[in-house]
């Protein structure tokens, strides 16, 4: 996978799932809710990888409607 798309399987997972950020916006659902959507047991995880992939977390994406 690293030669192929340039990324180990976890990066590319990770990136699954932030192709999935639109849901903050479109929707009033909880973090935690749409973390568990995606694949992850908690909100905190997803917040923090919202934060170290995009620069923003939570509130700054749901803004920017």
């Amino acid at each position: 996978m690293q030669r192929v798309l340039g990324k180990s399987p976890l990066a590319y997972f990770q990136d699954l799932r932030i192709e999935h950020v639109h849901l903050l916006k479109i929707s009033q659902a909880s973090v935690d809710q749409i973390a568990a959507e995606v694949g992850y047991a908690e909100g905190a995880i997803l917040r923090a990888l919202l934060r170290q992939r995009l620069g923003r977390g939570v509130r700054e994406i749901r803004r920017s409607l």
